[in-house]
């Protein structure tokens, strides 16, 4: 029931041509929405018998037996808070919703919050934080099934856990100890292999034409790349720095591919952050060649999860707690450290962990949240939805929306 087709009544009307307009609940709330219509509706149906052949504003009620979706004479604007039931029923007539029906934008309030409150998924999730025998925090990968009102979740692996990525109906994450390990959907390991040691690896990503895995090495400023077997054979440097200092300068740390073009996000462009200069960006590396090209967001405080959705680049400004898209435009922000993205082409998926850096948002925030959980964000309406977990569980990293209703 999420889409409205239509931004106005006088442009419902004008798409409908020839169908007749019925309303679907008698209320107030069908009055409201017929002096938008000017009054210009056939009738008003509603599953009240008591309420059958009344008459309200002019306007007769029947049953709903008396609309039928076996042609396409009427168009159904639903005018009750029980839309959500009204919506099923109309369905199981044979009414299409966006096509046959609607529910009034006089209750676009209530349908967004009802839309969230019910929303369901099935997501997956890491934490980077130490590995610790307890099934509900520690580092590893997690399962949340969100069901409307209820939620629940469990860790299916224990490690020191960032990037996540499906891969040929597997999974395939980084572990910091272990290197990439390659689960079935039953989260049973099939393979395995070591990185080198100093690695940290972070983000991983698969593209389709090189064949090859695409890994950032957050303790060597770079990018390994491994064949589809998970052995070396490339890596490529951000910089000079760690080779003339021996030590990681730039805090690369997420990364994604579009076509031939890899963006990896890191904390300083000019590798000073730890001087307290934060020049973040999202960088651009050509796969092809393994040539660094240019910077494509910049002015970035502690970058995460760059992705590419609805034809743009999103990416997360941890520090400030915002998620940028559209040009790196701000177009949601969060009181707490953002990290761990995806999008199911409504909702984003926002993570938040716990702020160790505190003081530096300072006068950018005047609510800095130390709160653990995952964030459901409509970017059309901007309401969102928090899935709190427990305070143990401080750190999450990748995000993966596996189903979603």
């Amino acid at each position: 029931m999420r889409e409205i087709p239509f931004s106005s009544f006088q442009e419902l009307k004008k798409n409908l041509k020839k169908r007749k307009i019925v309303l679907f609940g008698g209320s107030e709330i069908a009055h409201k929405t017929g002096r938008k219509l000017n009054n210009d509706y056939e009738f008003i149906v509603d599953n009240n018998p008591n309420m059958w052949n009344t008459v309200e504003k002019g306007k007769k009620i029947f049953s709903p037996t008396k609309i039928d979706a076996k042609n396409d004479e009427f168009f159904i604007i639903i005018t009750t808070t029980s839309f959500i039931e009204v919506s099923s029923q109309l369905q199981s007539f044979g009414f299409v919703s966006g096509q046959d029906f609607i529910v009034s934008p006089i209750l676009n309030d209530l349908r967004v919050i009802s839309e969230l409150e019910n929303h369901s998924a099935k997501i997956l999730f890491t934490s980077g934080l130490p590995e610790i025998n307890d099934p509900e925090c520690g580092g590893g990968i997690y399962e949340l099934n969100l069901f409307g009102h209820n939620w629940e979740y469990k860790k299916v692996y224990s490690g020191i856990c960032y990037g996540l990525i499906e891969y040929k109906n597997t999974f395939i994450t980084v572990d910091d100890k272990r290197g990439v390990i390659q689960f079935d959907k039953n989260y049973n390991i099939i393979f395995s292999k070591e990185l080198d040691h100093g690695t940290r690896g972070h983000g991983i990503e698969y593209s389709s034409i090189t064949k090859q895995f695409y890994i950032v090495s957050s303790y060597r400023d770079s990018i390994i790349v491994l064949d589809e077997k998970f052995n070396q054979v490339n890596e490529i440097f951000i910089s000079d720095k760690y080779k003339d200092h021996g030590e990681p300068e730039h805090h690369c740390n997420d990364l994604c591919i579009v076509d031939k073009s890899l963006y990896v996000t890191m904390f300083s462009y000019t590798g000073n952050y730890k001087k307290e200069i934060y020049d973040g960006v999202a960088l651009e590396i050509d796969i092809m060649s393994c040539t660094v090209k240019n910077t494509v967001i910049t002015d970035l405080w502690m970058p995460h999860n760059i992705s590419f959705h609805d034809g743009s680049l999103a990416v997360l400004d941890s520090l400030r707690g915002e998620l940028k898209s559209n040009n790196s435009r701000v177009i949601g922000k969060f009181p707490a450290f953002t990290r761990g993205l995806d999008f199911d082409g409504v909702y984003y998926y926002v993570g938040q962990s716990r702020n160790r850096n505190y003081s530096k948002n300072l006068g950018l925030s005047l609510n800095i949240s130390i709160d653990t959980g995952i964030i459901i964000f409509d970017p059309v309406t901007k309401a969102s939805r928090t899935i709190h977990l427990p305070q143990k569980l401080s750190e999450i990293h990748t995000i993966l929306v596996l189903e979603h209703t």
